[in-house]
């Protein structure tokens, strides 16, 4: 998966790269791109690795994900609740936002995948 095509989703949502929890949110979803069962074992998996990689507490990688979260929701829920593909009557955790951040390009990977095969 492109950086640039989660770039592109996250900026789309008013979240940009001044934010820490960007590029986090970045690496945590290509974590769960390569490995979906990273899922069942978010802190572990997930932040830990991002942690490791970016140099810093893996506190901080769920802190930093979930400001980026609530900016998003304070800006406009809508792009939220088309993203996780169902009505959200509160702000999303960290786990729910990377689950539906990785459902939604893995989604779009099968389907550019069924039109290139269908060719």
């Amino acid at each position: 998966m492109e950086d640039f095509k989660i770039y592109q989703l996250l900026h789309s949502m008013g979240i940009t790269a001044k934010y820490k929890g960007f590029r986090q949110t970045i690496l945590a979803v290509q974590l769960a791109l390569q490995d979906e069962e990273c899922l069942e074992q978010i802190t572990e998996k997930i932040y830990w690795r991002v942690a490791d990689q970016i140099g810093c507490d893996r506190s901080c990688v769920e802190r930093d994900i979930r400001t980026i979260i609530l900016r998003a929701w304070r800006i406009d829920p809508g792009p939220l609740q088309q993203l996780a593909g169902r009505p959200l009557s509160s702000v999303p955790t960290v786990s729910e936002f990377i689950t539906d951040l990785t459902a939604y390009f893995k989604s779009q990977e099968e389907q550019q995948e069924k039109e290139v095969s269908a060719r």
